[in-house]
């Protein structure tokens, strides 16, 4: 943290300009997992966690306070694959289907504009940086991961798919 993290924010402005991040089948982004103590961590931008539930079960990884707390100005999260979908339907509060959406004139969803689950079920939906009180995240994914996604399009923490 001292040697990296903490130089580096002092060079560009106290921000991180982008965070490019992934999310896996179980939710997990970064190394923070679902209900694993680091969900807590206020204190640290960076911390080690040696029992992830995944191999390697030692990592390093940016904390919510790094991610969320005014350090980072935009996320994008990249997916692919059929295995992100359930993850992306629990993540978004949702109530119509794509093809309905299709049948509505809408041949790609392209920016289609969706609402975060609050609570967010799980860590990749609990990143939420805000600029001037707008979310900047985008997510990148593929057909695969939104094969029966649902989307409404939502007045409050909106974010473009």
């Amino acid at each position: 943290q001292d040697e990296v993290v903490t130089p580096v924010l002092s060079k560009s402005g106290g921000m991180l300009d982008l965070a490019l991040l992934g999310f896996g089948p179980d939710g997990h982004t970064c190394s923070l997992f679902p209900g694993h103590d680091l969900l807590k961590e206020n204190n640290k931008l960076v911390a080690g966690i040696v029992d992830a539930p995944k191999p390697p079960p030692q990592r390093i990884t940016l904390t919510f306070r790094v991610l969320n707390g005014g350090m980072t100005r935009r996320v994008v999260f990249c997916g692919a694959g059929s295995s992100k979908g359930p993850i992306l339907r629990a993540v978004f509060a949702t109530d119509n289907d794509l093809d309905t959406l299709k049948q509505s004139e809408i041949d790609s969803v392209d920016g289609v504009e969706v609402v975060y689950a609050d609570p967010a079920p799980y860590p990749c939906g609990m990143v939420r940086p805000q600029t001037d009180d707008k979310l900047v995240v985008d997510w990148v994914v593929d057909k695969d991961a939104l094969e029966g996604m649902l989307a409404v399009v939502g007045s409050v923490g909106e974010c473009k798919l």
